[in-house]
């Protein structure tokens, strides 16, 4: 059974006085430029954005994370990136200590995993990219089955969420947050096997395509 954090971790963590620092001294700024609204589909409430879970959410710009952190203003995320970014010892300590996770994504350790694990611990999100990279065009890309694999392990909810390419500058930056994919529902028995992890990951790759969806015929074409 894991340990409770004491409350006052959760509203301030020294480990994470760095993302705080960023966080709230750019809020103004992305407030101003980004002004990101999200939107619920299924008609969701707000609280219930509530508890553990991992973020998982289509890759399409490098101010993803930014915009990402605005729309869970209330809550820290920790960003899963590749290890290219920690190679030097100044990025090292900046990706770290903003609350990035470094993973090999051609060979993926299991110090990954515990570092997912003792965020959501410590009443963090995770949130992973499971296309791996930003894609170049408006389509999303094949999806990694990284995300289901530390939810798997975390045994975490998994919490899909598409964010709309802004065409114009002067336009608010969307996301569509959707319905969490429940852990408990998805993994039947404790150790799943490759078929059930395939079955999630496709699971995920549907809800994604739903939001995305969603967004065009609801939103898009001012039903909304």
């Amino acid at each position: 059974m894991e340990k409770k954090v004491p409350w006052i971790v959760r509203l301030f963590d020294p480990r994470m006085w760095l993302y705080d620092f960023v966080k709230w001294t750019g809020a103004l700024i992305v407030s101003i430029d980004l002004r990101v609204k999200r939107i619920f589909a299924a008609g969701r409430k707000k609280t219930s954005l509530r508890g553990r879970y991992i973020v998982s959410s289509n890759h399409m710009s490098y101010i993803d994370p930014i915009i990402l952190s605005a729309a869970f203003w209330n809550r820290r995320l920790g960003f899963i990136a590749t290890n290219e970014l920690f190679k030097t010892k100044i990025w090292n300590a900046f990706f770290r200590g903003v609350g990035c996770i470094p993973i090999d994504k051609r060979n993926p350790s299991l110090s990954t995993f515990k570092a997912v694990k003792e965020r959501l611990r410590r009443g963090h999100l995770v949130c992973v990219f499971p296309e791996g990279e930003v894609t170049r065009t408006e389509d999303m890309g094949e999806f990694k089955s990284g995300v289901v694999m530390m939810a798997m392990v975390a045994q975490a909810d998994i919490l899909p969420v598409y964010l709309v390419k802004r065409e114009k500058r002067w336009k608010r930056q969307i996301a569509v947050i959707g319905e969490k994919i429940e852990y408990a529902k998805c993994f039947q028995s404790p150790v799943p096997s490759l078929d059930e992890i395939r079955a999630v990951k496709e699971l995920l790759v549907q809800k994604e395509h739903e939001l995305e969806e969603f967004y065009k015929q609801t939103v898009k074409e001012g039903k909304r």
